[in-house]
Parts: C-alpha cells; sequence; structure tokens
C-alpha cells in the first residue's frame, strides 16, 4: 500500500523513514488480515528459477509472506528476509516458528543500508514495496548490485485499477476536508507497466518481463475500513484527531455502503508482477 506519508512535502528522508517504520509496526499484527497479501506472494514464489540451493534475499519483507512461500515452494534455498519494522519482524519470525520453516532469518534493515557484498543473491525479491523507497532508482540499482550475473529480482506492485473507486473516494475526501494526501510522486508509483521499464532502464539491467495479474475478491465494507487501518494508508488516517478520524469514518463508509452491494463490495488488487534477469 503506497499511501504512506503525510502531507507536508518538506518531509526529510529520517523523517518519511520514521514514519514508514512507525505506521507498519503499528500494523504489524493485522497486515495479515489483507489476504491480497498472501495470495500474491504465492504468485510471486511460483516466478522464482527452478533451481537447487537458491541464495535469496527477500526486502521489505514485511511479516514474512514472500519469503515463507519461497520457503516452502524451494525448501533447500537459504533466504534472508529484511524490513525496516521491527514489529512486523517479530510476526513474522512467530509465524515461521510455528511453522518449523529453518531456511529464514530475519534481520531489521534499511534498504538503503545494505552490507551485503556484490554478486550475493541469485534472486532479490520484494513485494508491494520499491514504490516507498524515497530514491527508488537509487536503492533500485543498490539491490541490483547484490544478485549474481544471470539472477533475478522479481518485484510487484499495484495498478492503477487497485483499490479504486474506493481508495478514490478516501483520497479526494481526505485532501478536501483535511488537505491531507500523500505525494503524487510516490502515489502514482510503478503502477503501469511503462513505470517499471523506466525504473529498470534506470540501471545497466533492461532484460525485463512484466506481468499483470488480477487480484480480487468480495469484502464487506468494515473489511475495507479495517483494510485502510491495516496497511500504508494508516498514516494518513493518523494524522486525523480523534474526532475527525470518526467523522471521517462514518463519512467515508457511508458513501461506500451506498455503491455497495448490500454492504459487499469487490476488492481490487490487480497486479504488476516484473521479473528482471541480471
Amino acid at each position: 500500500m503506497e499511501h504512506a506519508l503525510n502531507n507536508d512535502r518538506s518531509m526529510d528522508t529520517t523523517q518519511y523513514k520514521q514514519t514508514i517504520q512507525s505506521t507498519f509496526d503499528k500494523v504489524s499484527s493485522r497486515y495479515d488480515q489483507n489476504s491480497f497479501f498472501g495470495i500474491s506472494a504465492k504468485r510471486l514464489a511460483r516466478l522464482l528459477p527452478a533451481a537447487d540451493g537458491l541464495q535469496v534475499l527477500d526486502i521489505s519483507t514485511g511479516t514474512g509472506s514472500v519469503a515463507i512461500e519461497v520457503a516452502i515452494n524451494y525448501p533447500d534455498a537459504q533466504i534472508e528476509a529484511i524490513d525496516l519494522s521491527r514489529e512486523m519482524l517479530e510476526f513474522a519470525a512467530k509465524k515461521v516458528q510455528q511453522m518449523r520453516l529453518p531456511n529464514i532469518r530475519f534481520i531489521q534493515s534499511d534498504v538503503d543500508e545494505l552490507t551485503y557484498p556484490a554478486d550475493r543473491f541469485d534472486v532479490v525479491t520484494c513485494g508491494y514495496a520499491m514504490f516507498f523507497y524515497p530514491d527508488m532508482e537509487a536503492s533500485y540499482r543498490a539491490i541490483c548490485k547484490t544478485v549474481k550475473p544471470g539472477g533475478q529480482l522479481i518485484g510487484s506492485s499495484f495498478t492503477n485499477a487497485a483499490f479504486n473507486p474506493y481508495a478514490e473516494l478516501f483520497l479526494d475526501r481526505l485532501k478536501t476536508k483535511y488537505d491531507l494526501s500523500p505525494p503524487g510522486e510516490i502515489k502514482d508509483r510503478l503502477k503501469t507497466a511503462k513505470n517499471w521499464q523506466a525504473l529498470v532502464e534506470s540501471s545497466d539491467y533492461t532484460d525485463l518481463e512484466i506481468i499483470e495479474e488480477p487480484i480480487r475478491y468480495p469484502v464487506s465494507v468494515d473489511e475495507w475500513w479495517g483494510l485502510l487501518n491495516s496497511a500504508g494508508y494508516k498514516s494518513l488516517l493518523d494524522q486525523l484527531k480523534p474526532e475527525q478520524l470518526e467523522a471521517f469514518k462514518r463519512e467515508h463508509t457511508a458513501e461506500v455502503t451506498a455503491i455497495s452491494d448490500n454492504g459487499t463490495i469487490e476488492l481490487n488488487t490487480d497486479t504488476l508482477f516484473c521479473r528482471v534477469t541480471l
């Protein structure tokens, strides 16, 4: 969920990362309630090469959905999974312990402070996170350096249609009534194949494949509100005062209910999967 910034365009990188970390610390225990994370993780894991003993880095692992699917499908792979949020990592580690998966190591780390040597990994995965990085192109190039020649970087992002029309209602009301909105450069990132093409072309590697897959299922209006409170959108809601939040929830859920089918909506989380061979 890419809307994890406040509307102060002067926010520096350190403040931004603190906001990201705080937001995802808060939602860690609810994050997996959003089924699309697990659905997309299964699909992303199927894109890895069929090889033994893969060395894999999962960046911005969150609660470990992608890392876990890779570990299940490639039991002899060794996976390092990093994230900025300690709470997300602790939740992920509990899941892995319960599932008895021995081949994942979780590390709290900033993607912009990677210390891995060049050509360290066969595959780097990144589920729904690349668009969060403040200097996305620089982060992407640094990540590519950790991949062996002939290795792959596999990432995912949401399409323009994802979460709409409900996200548009959400953002329009926040902007109109409270002057809150995510910066456009974050909000509009990696939503099209051309966006991914441009990112990949910012490095020395241009061998890429882009796959668009629909991920849609029914949710209640209450579940939609729960989604807003359990991923990146929460950083915007956190800027409202308690009385504002109560009023906003009432108004937004009413307008979503008005276009629902007896309180049920179709949640669109259509996804772009990008596979780059380095």
